[in-house]
């Protein structure tokens, strides 16, 4: 028993002369960021060098086939709803006396009813007074002798920054001419039903 006592007494002074060691001694790292990288592929060097660091958005959108599709079919895409939305839409804007006009033609239980929206400027310089609408059915199987049917009637552009009027049209078809007119300028529109 005695024996034991000294080989762990002695084992203690031995643990705490290496500590006393340890404390005096530079710390040892055993890890190396050059040491590894001098290990590592070209790829990995990449990484760490400064000038590889920013990816332009240029070589991200084009560097590599498969964003050069997707970027292209994006642009397509857009393309084509622009101009399917231009030409199939049933709505016109015209601009009559600084205003902005939206007009379209809805029915309503087999009633085709004019709508229009006006929108003033935001400068504040627009019309303001009477304006005369007339609303003709476009009829492709009209004689020379015959006229179309004409409807015709008259509103007012007020101050107020927008105003909408519904106006029911007396006959039915799907598409018409539509003649503003102000005192000052007349523009025309033709216009499909929905």
């Amino acid at each position: 028993m005695a024996e034991e006592e000294k080989t762990t007494n002695n084992q203690k002074r031995y643990s705490l002369a290496s500590l006393d060691e340890n404390i005096e001694r530079e710390p040892v790292y055993y890890y190396s960021r050059e040491h590894r990288l001098s290990k590592a592929s070209s790829a990995v060097k990449d990484l760490y060098d400064s000038k590889s660091g920013k990816m332009s958005v240029a070589k991200r959108i084009f560097g590599a086939r498969g964003n050069v599709m997707t970027f292209v079919l994006i642009i397509i895409s857009c393309l084509m709803i622009s101009f399917v939305s231009k030409y199939s839409r049933a709505m016109t804007d015209v601009k009559l006396g600084g205003n902005t006009v939206t007009m379209a033609i809805q029915r309503e239980e087999g009633m085709p009813i004019l709508d229009i929206t006006k929108q003033s400027a935001k400068t504040g310089n627009a019309f303001t007074g009477e304006v005369d609408i007339a609303v003709s059915p476009i009829m492709p199987n009209l004689n020379e002798s015959e006229t179309p049917p004409l409807f015709f009637h008259r509103f007012i552009f007020s101050t107020a920054y927008n105003e909408s009027f519904q106006i029911l049209l007396p006959f039915d078809g799907n598409e018409f001419i539509l003649l503003l007119k102000t005192a000052d300028e007349q523009k025309s529109v033709k216009l499909k039903a929905k």
